[in-house]
């Protein structure tokens, strides 16, 4: 499975897909609403509404991208909330997804980390977990999901994830965000078990970043179960977490 909705090898044109410039720094936007059984199904993706924001030149100009991406993540993340109705004191469960003990896998468990949540108060209604992985622990992160939406009543699943990326120009350089949740580890092990709507009863948001790319992708001749990634990966996990957590510190707090 692919992880990056554009890297889908699809004629995503004809599916109403959009890209427009942002102006600075060759900043991209695209979007798309995936709307029906047979688009989903052509395209390999779940339905819902998908957006990616392009930074080809973050590596080497960060600072400078820190107030374009945050503002242009929050007017995203905003969008689908409104388009799934979150209210202001909707119960919401944000998750880390990902290993964080491996710097490629651990952008989830790094946001999760930032977001500032106020458990001893009376009307809290905010909940954060990194239930790390499966190898890790024996079990499947949509089991723990599943039981703490049932037991809190939570209204809003919000996921944080690592992906994979064919591409290597766009190792930490993307940001997807969508509202048709996410299946963890689908792009490297195929056996997660999909986190979104269908599976939990409640909307699922998710946000993932591109850090780990497959050998297979690079040269032909390297073995596709060889997942790489940047030697400056935990700079860029670092300064795309700080962004991530401090939209949704705004948008929550």
């Amino acid at each position: 499975m692919i992880d990056l909705l554009d890297e889908c090898g699809k004629d995503l044109a004809n599916c109403g897909y959009e890209t427009e410039k942002l102006g600075k720094y060759e900043i991209t936007s695209s979007k798309l609403f995936i709307d029906s059984d047979g688009k989903a199904k052509k395209l390999g993706f779940d339905k819902g509404h998908y957006f990616i924001l392009n930074a080809p030149l973050l590596l080497g100009l960060k600072e400078e991208h820190y107030k374009i991406l945050k503002n242009e993540i929050k007017a995203r993340v905003s969008n689908l909330f409104k388009i799934n109705k979150v209210r202001k004191q909707s119960k919401i469960l944000l998750v880390g997804i990902g290993n964080p003990d491996i710097i490629s896998d651990s952008f989830g468990d790094a946001v999760i980390k930032k977001i500032d949540i106020k458990p001893f108060k009376e009307d809290n209604h905010i909940y954060k977990i990194s239930p790390n992985t499966f190898s890790n622990t024996g079990i499947n992160a949509y089991e723990i999901i599943r039981l703490l939406v049932e037991a809190f009543d939570i209204s809003l699943v919000i996921l944080f994830d690592s992906l994979a990326t064919t591409n290597i120009v766009r190792l930490g350089t993307s940001v997807q965000f969508n509202d048709a949740g996410l299946t963890p580890g689908s792009a490297i092990n195929k056996f997660g078990i999909a986190i979104n709507k269908e599976s939990l009863s409640v909307p699922c948001i998710s946000v993932g970043v591109p850090f780990m790319i497959s050998a297979g992708d690079i040269s032909k001749h390297e073995s596709k179960d060889l997942i790489l990634t940047e030697k400056d990966v935990g700079e860029k996990v670092e300064f795309l977490s700080d962004i991530v957590a401090e939209v949704f510190n705004d948008l929550l707090g």
